[in-house]
């Protein structure tokens, strides 16, 4: 067993400057790609591997896969020099060009990193000479990087460690989600600015969100934390955003809260309204079916307010002498997560920004 790769793949690369290094910014397209994973030393080798130089390959002692996969891997794979050219096109990802600087890194780039750091260990000065060993174990470290999670867990079965490359397949996804994050925010940012520059002028609100053409949870949240329930565009506009599959959980619960304080149920049975009446049945059916399934926003919910919507359900039963509804699953509880970003350029009264967004709001 190379204890050297090994220290390099959990210290050096899973748990400790890996992560530091898989999150620098990008780097200008000129910069060698070693240059992404650290070490001046590493620079030369490596923008010789990418490039095709030769170079010599150090004897190493016994490699990353266990001997019974080496013979034989129990998976499908191409041909080595098909394997060798994937991974060169892999390492590629090393420098990602990105628009924003401040961006994470992609999945794909965090890998090439990781690759590129264990290549070094190696001290490999050319992918297309690896050996065979070498190049079957580093196609089975990308797959593993890359698969979903049941094939991922097959095969860290061929290497040695199977503890450290599920570890680091654990960083890699958190990676990868906090780069989806950025990916959505970023989006909600650019569609917001383009709708301010392109359209500032009154509409519905729920037009106005729909025209958005992106998901915004933090948006939506503010929606239904700050309308107006007895302004009927408004009232619209929330139950648009609670229809949307991307609403966040705490989000539901902030509406449920308000709705169980202000007897909005029961007014609207007063008033007979019973297309809203239908809506917030289905929002509550849907939170029992367990639709809501994206919790990325905190929520502490208050100490009352199960009773409340408990009551408030109590209330219409007995009001409509009808069926009482079933009580939202799920919902009053403690939510882990971010605090919601403010969407202070939104006037929800007039459906209209009133202010380009601010980028620290978003990002």
């Amino acid at each position: 067993m190379d204890a050297l790769v090994y220290r390099m793949a959990l210290a050096g690369v899973a748990l400790g400057p890996a992560l530091a290094l898989a999150t620098i910014p990008a780097l200008s397209a000129a910069l060698p790609m070693g240059l992404a994973v650290g070490g001046v030393s590493s620079v030369v080798a490596m923008f010789a591997a990418l490039r095709g130089g030769r170079g010599k390959l150090q004897r190493l002692s016994p490699v990353l896969l266990r001997r019974g996969a080496l013979r034989r891997p129990n998976i499908d794979l191409p041909s080595l020099t098909d394997q060798r050219q994937a991974l060169a096109d892999a390492l590629e990802a090393a420098i990602e060009l990105r628009a924003e600087p401040e961006a994470p890194p992609t999945r794909a780039t965090a890998i090439a990193r990781i690759l590129l750091r264990i290549l070094e260990s190696w001290q490999v000065t050319d992918v297309a000479s690896l050996p065979r060993d070498l190049t079957l174990a580093l196609t089975l470290l990308d797959r593993l990087l890359t698969e979903d999670p049941g094939e991922a867990g097959r095969i860290a079965q061929m290497f040695q460690r199977p503890d450290v490359v599920l570890g680091l397949r654990q960083e890699i996804d958190k990676i990868a989600r906090t780069r989806a994050v950025y990916d959505r925010a970023f989006a909600a940012f650019q569609a917001t600015r383009l709708m301010y520059a392109a359209d500032p002028a009154p509409r519905s609100l729920i037009e106005a969100l729909r025209s958005l053409g992106t998901e915004d949870i933090d948006l939506w949240h503010h929606v239904i934390c700050a309308h107006d329930p007895s302004d009927p565009a408004q009232r619209d506009a929330a139950l648009w955003c609670l229809a949307q599959p991307g609403c966040d959980r705490a989000t539901v619960a902030a509406y449920m809260s308000r709705m169980a304080e202000g007897g909005q149920l029961q007014n609207a049975y007063i008033d007979d309204e019973c297309a809203y009446l239908s809506d917030v049945r289905g929002i509550i059916d849907n939170c029992n079916a367990g639709l809501y399934r994206h919790q990325g926003l905190a929520y502490a919910p208050d100490e009352d307010s199960a009773d409340l919507m408990s009551a408030e359900l109590d209330a219409l039963a007995a009001l409509s002498d009808t069926r009482r509804w079933p009580d939202p699953q799920c919902v009053f509880a403690d939510l882990e997560g971010r605090t919601p970003r403010p969407r202070p350029a939104w006037d929800l009264a007039r459906g209209r920004l009133t202010a380009p967004p601010r980028r620290a709001d978003y990002l």
